[in-house]
């Protein structure tokens, strides 16, 4: 079992199994491909640097350790076994941070950029310059530290002078800036992952910022070649002219796509026999790489509609009427606590899927995640004079596709969600929100408090255990049409408004 689980994920250097009295069977992987299978114990042996002093309670992973018999680091992954409900032992995954530096240098060379990880802030735990080995390691520095490593660019990722922000807005949990070395800037962006570890990890790609803007001046002369080869082949053999035609159309079709922002529509451009169209088909999938990391931290949507409007004074903030909703997980606490950091953050990335999705479909736009809750809006910047309409349709799909999630969720044995929304219609500021060098396309105002507050006050009004508490205020529910039944509950004071408010519940 070891041995075929070894087999089926070369980046891993060795599977073993530790029984209650810290006995390891283990299959490691060896030079030129053999694996060697074996068993060690603890007492006077090296190779249990990586394994844990006592048998673990929880999965975990271990510090980086360095063997020094065998000159490399590594890292395991520690995970109990338990059989008919009794502690047998524990699973131990070990990988050589030779072999993952191989790993980020291989998936380096299919994109442009420079992959790392880092261990805490100041440890290199993954380089491309880290695949073949790294010199002055010891048992007692298992880790090159980023201060001296011999990627300049990386040891200077955090230096103060020369730094500024990014002016594009990233996607959540993930940061960057960029930082000027010599004479050039480059560009570095990054997420900080926990639960891998005593240190959080830090993953991310740096290159240089005039890489995009030479990748689009090459396009334009492989354009003007291009075209100066075409009216030349005019005379020449039709097959010939074909050949060269060909490559031209589809780099066109390419441009108006990256224009119309379907990035991830966007094939690479195969490579030609010539060579000016070659540079050409190059330089563009070049670009077309950045593009599709940028794309990653862009709010699209509002980009899009902004470009398709292609009027700038649509981005200037001025009053409008829009409908905001905000959703939020009852009780997300009691459900995330016992689970790992990627299954709370596979759960989030599904109820997310799920609310955007209903958003989306009624052509709102999701204006940000803040923890387990999310904020959209409708009115902006296209003008939807039923906006309301909109977003109660958007809420009862959501409660819809909760239900559906719980039937499943049910069926698995894990705990069901709960989810609140509050919908309310009024007037907000609209257009670019923040700091000059770096601004969000944002709604604020007391219809926006409002929401909230409405989302907030199902707490109250809704019992314990509903799968979905909608509550729209009055100036929505007067927006709706026939197809709606809100259901009155009273006038209710809200937090940070004078007065009381007339509010509903929507229910299917």
């Amino acid at each position: 079992m070891l041995t075929g689980a070894l087999a089926g994920v070369p980046q891993v250097g060795s599977m073993s199994f530790l029984d209650p009295a810290l006995k390891a069977f283990f299959a490691a992987r060896r030079e030129g491909g053999r694996i060697e299978l074996g068993e060690a114990g603890r007492s006077g042996d090296p190779g249990f640097h990586g394994y844990p002093a006592s048998m673990p309670e929880d999965p975990h992973w271990t510090s980086p350790f360095r063997l020094g018999g065998r000159g490399e680091t590594f890292v395991s992954r520690v995970h109990p076994v338990r059989r008919d409900g009794r502690f047998a032992g524990a699973a131990v995954a070990t990988v050589s941070v030779r072999e993952l530096s191989a790993h980020v240098r291989e998936i380096g060379r299919r994109d442009s950029g420079t992959r790392f990880v880092l261990y805490g802030r100041d440890r290199v735990l993954a380089h491309p310059l880290m695949a073949d080995g790294h010199p002055g390691l010891s048992p007692q520095n298992p880790l090159p530290r980023l201060t001296g490593f011999r990627d300049p660019v990386l040891a200077a990722i955090w230096r103060e002078d020369g730094r500024s922000d990014l002016v594009v807005s990233l996607a959540q949990d993930a940061d960057g800036h960029t930082v000027r070395i010599g004479g050039d800037e480059y560009v570095f962006m990054f997420r900080r992952l926990h639960g891998f570890g005593a240190e959080p990890l830090t993953v991310g790609v740096y290159g240089r910022v005039r890489d995009v803007t030479t990748a689009f001046r090459r396009i334009a002369v492989a354009l003007i070649v291009g075209a100066a080869v075409l009216l030349l082949s005019i005379g020449a053999a039709v097959l010939l002219g074909r050949r060269i035609a060909r490559p031209i159309v589809r780099f066109s079709a390419a441009a108006g796509q990256v224009r119309d922002l379907n990035i991830a529509d966007i094939d690479n451009l195969p490579s030609s026999v010539f060579r000016e169209l070659d540079q050409q088909a190059r330089s563009f999938n070049a670009m077309l790489s950045a593009l599709r990391w940028f794309e990653l931290y862009i709010p699209k949507k509002i980009v899009e509609r902004l470009v398709k409007r292609g009027d700038i004074d649509d981005t200037i903030s001025s009053a409008r009427n829009i409908t905001v909703m905000f959703t939020d997980i009852a009780g997300f606490s009691s459900v995330a606590e016992n689970l790992s950091a990627p299954d709370v953050a596979a759960l989030v990335n599904r109820h997310f899927e799920i609310v955007a999705g209903c958003i989306e479909a009624e052509e709102g736009t999701v204006d940000k995640f803040i923890g387990d809750s999310v904020m959209a809006f409708w009115g902006a910047p296209d003008a939807q004079p039923d906006a309301a309409q909109r977003a109660c349709r958007a809420a009862l799909a959501i409660a819809s596709g909760i239900r559906a999630e719980n039937v499943r969720r049910r069926a698995q044995g894990e705990i069901p969600i709960r989810i609140r929304i509050g919908i309310h219609t009024g007037s907000a500021t609209v257009g670019n929100i923040g700091a000059p060098g770096r601004i969000n396309y944002t709604i604020i105002g007391d219809a926006v408090n409002v929401g909230q507050r409405l989302e907030q006050l199902g707490k109250t009004l809704f019992l314990e255990g509903t799968e979905a508490a909608i509550l729209i205020g009055g100036d929505t529910a007067a927006g709706l049409g026939p197809d709606f039944a809100p259901e009155p509950a009273g006038s209710h004071r809200v937090k940070g408004r004078t007065g009381e408010i007339e509010v509903f519940k929507l229910g299917d």
